[in-house]
């Protein structure tokens, strides 16, 4: 794991920020008693979805607290997941707290963000700041874990990294806790979506972070946060059945199969609040919020496809394990990795490859027998395969094989010879959202008036009022503003909204590599997030 790191520190701002802290602790205050404070994040949880599953009975807990408490639309915007949740949890503009995409780029290639991206602290850096608890369990690029006052347990707590959670002490602990929590949750991923690999791989991580805030909830904090993506990773890869009158080519057979997998997902959500609120202090206040909705979007297809193995299979390539045979090899792929859907082939070429066997003066024979046996593969429908180009390639390509994707299927058919294993796996998106598609807004508790209204209420908007609800300073370099009126008047007649210029910067700042980062790449790509490399 490498970190680089730019010193960045404000040394005025972060001074201006404890005296006043200090001043604020040596003030008398108001009698009254601080509750502990929970906030709950779920990726993509979208209004239409919530409203008909509480029309059937379904999700009690949620529907519990925003009948007792209150909710809203939240307004979002920027449109990228870990843009959004980065600002919720700092207050900032994308442009300062640094995370401005799902990667960043280095010269050793795309890196997914983490806390060290972040260049501003986050409210649990603030609550630790002025002395407060706080836990956090799975928020959008929390690793590396942060040494805070408290507990951190990071987005990636179920890959095997370094510096998963905080404290390190805790580490042996969370490894027994991880094991447990592999059996609970099913609903995260059953077994309709069993074969899709980014269903499973966040089920696991949600089934850690609903295991771990629950048992953490138990704890004495301050406050307490907690995130779920599943319920994102499911709309984007099965809204196609859960409204198929929104789409013309879906099979009955697959919607009566599938039409469910979201709403279950909801359903587990639902459960896992239940059982961090019942592990929880009960005069805890609440906020539950989602970074955006979805809507139904156009379906796309992403086929991953190994080329060395149909090259294999068409004679053109012969292998030693990984490790090409250049002397008996015609064409070879070249940075065309399964999930991509561009398939870059090279000529193995005498004089210009190491022990290429095609003479520079067959090439042209050589690529128009390729393309003829590549024009021959199809899926099980017959639709081809590939779509294949010659011209206007980049230097060092031959030839270019672009994947179809308009009818794909796990078998591919080579005149009438089926074949399997050259398509490891067939990739489907339908839900989708932009910068328009608005989230999910609900609090209760005892500082929080039933029914408040927080007409246009936005993400902008959560940090600043989650420091007001902690009795913490709003700073004025914020985007957005505190919803005042949304604590009762008993509340805010004992804690006055007070401002500082900024909570300042962090220490330092840069990307952190992992070895989990082309897994974690690939699971961008899979939810339509990436484009091709």
């Amino acid at each position: 794991m490498r970190c680089r790191s730019h010193p960045v520190v404000e040394i005025l701002a972060l001074a201006f920020v404890c005296v006043l802290l200090a001043c604020t602790r040596a003030q008398p205050q108001l009698a009254t008693k601080r509750h502990p404070l929970i906030v709950l994040g779920i990726d993509g949880a979208e209004w239409s979805v919530i409203h008909k599953l509480w029309k059937n009975g379904e999700l009690p807990n949620l529907k519990r607290l925003a009948e007792e408490g209150t909710s809203a639309v939240l307004e979002t915007d920027y449109g990228i997941s870990p843009v959004i949740w980065t600002t919720m949890a700092t207050g900032r503009k994308p442009e300062d707290h640094g995370i401005t995409d799902f990667t960043v780029n280095t010269a050793d290639g795309m890196v997914p963000v983490s806390s060290t991206v972040r260049k501003v602290p986050a409210l649990w850096n603030m609550a630790s700041r002025a002395g407060l608890n706080a836990t956090v369990v799975g928020w959008w690029a929390s690793w590396p874990a942060e040494e805070i006052n408290g507990v951190v347990v990071s987005d990636r707590a179920h890959l095997q990294l370094e510096r998963i959670v905080f404290p390190q002490t805790m580490e042996q602990t969370f490894s027994g806790e991880r094991e447990k929590a592999k059996k609970e949750y099913p609903g995260f991923a059953d077994g309709r979506s069993a074969d899709d690999r980014w269903m499973q791989d966040g089920a696991f991580r949600d089934r850690i972070i609903s295991h771990e805030a629950r048992r953490l909830a138990r704890a004495p904090f301050d406050v307490l946060f907690a995130y779920w993506r599943c319920v994102d990773i499911a709309s984007h890869r099965y809204w196609t059945y859960y409204e198929p009158e929104n789409y013309s080519d879906v099979r009955t057979a697959q919607v009566q199969e599938k039409a469910d997998i979201i709403p279950t997902v909801y359903r587990t959500v639902d459960q896992a609040v239940g059982d961090i609120l019942a592990a929880a202090p009960k005069d805890s206040n609440v906020i539950v919020v989602s970074d955006h909705g979805f809507f139904a979007g156009a379906e796309q297809h992403f086929v991953y496809l190994s080329m060395s193995r149909l090259l294999e299979i068409l004679g053109f390539l012969v292998r030693d394990g990984d490790r090409v045979l250049f002397a008996q090899t015609t064409v070879f792929p070249v940075d065309s990795p399964p999930h991509a859907q561009i398939k870059k082939l090279r000529l193995s070429m005498a004089g210009r490859d190491p022990n290429g066997r095609v003479p520079p003066e067959a090439a042209t024979q050589e690529l128009e027998r390729i393309s003829k046996a590549l024009a021959t593969v199809t899926y099980q429908d017959g639709g081809p395969v590939f779509d294949l180009q010659r011209v206007d390639l980049p230097p060092g390509v031959d030839l270019i094989a672009k994947v179809r994707v308009d009818r794909p299927s796990l078998q591919i058919q080579i005149g009438k010879q089926l074949h399997e294993h050259v398509v490891e796996y067939i990739n489907r998106i339908s839900g989708t959202h932009d910068k328009n598609t608005h989230g999910v807004f609900i609090a209760k508790g005892p500082d929080v008036t039933a029914g408040a209204e927080v007409t246009g209420i936005s993400v902008n908007d959560i940090a600043p009022t989650v420091l007001f609800a902690l009795g913490l300073p709003v700073a004025e370099d914020f985007v957005g503003r505190a919803q005042t009126g949304l604590f009762t008047e008993h509340f805010r007649a004992h804690h006055a909204l007070r401002t500082i210029p900024t909570w300042g910067t962090t220490a330092s700042w840069g990307t952190t590599e992992s070895a989990a980062d082309s897994r974690l790449v690939d699971e961008l790509r899979a939810l339509g997030y990436m484009g091709e490399p």
